[in-house]
């Protein structure tokens, strides 16, 4: 069982529930993709790696030997922390889970809490654009001492899967 969390803090709510998102696919025999993840991790250990590239030239060398050099990191520099913010901002945005059931379909989650009210969003995409809105009342989910029933959780997911097959087949 977790730990208990403040009910009545979104951010903890979020927090929660995403990290349990994962076991109840997994539970539902999706796997997990991590595509989303290993590319931003690309980007972001691109950036670091020319900031240390940057640093060593500054410690090694004269400013005047490595001054085209530094130009050329720092174009770089701007440029990865561009796509970076481009990559966040408009590919992952809002993705909590990627995964693929074991038909090779892939199935995309969006969640987000609106204004602060306990109803926590989620977005189910497929690949063939069938999108599926909703909102879970945490309510259900979570007991009254702030403990997630990942059971309850689990068997609201596949309620979802559920519909979300019917409506594929339509």
């Amino acid at each position: 069982m977790s730990k208990p969390i403040n009910v009545y803090s979104i951010p903890e709510l979020r927090q929660t529930l995403d990290d349990a998102l994962p076991e109840v696919f997994a539970r539902h025999e999706l796997k997990q993709s991590f595509r989303l993840i290993d590319t931003k991790l690309v980007i972001g250990y691109g950036i670091a790696l020319v900031a240390a590239a940057s640093f060593l030239l500054d410690k090694k060398f004269e400013f005047d030997e490595v001054l085209l050099y530094q130009k050329i990191l720092v174009g770089s520099y701007v440029f990865l922390s561009t796509v970076y913010w481009y990559f966040t901002k408009f590919v992952q945005k809002g993705i909590t889970y990627e995964g693929v059931d074991k038909k090779g379909r892939s199935i995309t989650v969006k969640t987000f809490f609106e204004n602060n009210e306990p109803l926590y969003h989620v977005t189910f995409m497929t690949q063939g654009d069938f999108d599926l809105k909703t909102a879970l009342p945490v309510n259900k989910v979570f007991n009254e001492q702030g403990f997630l029933q990942t059971d309850l959780l689990y068997q609201w997911i596949g309620q979802q899967l559920t519909t979300l097959e019917t409506k594929k087949a339509d």
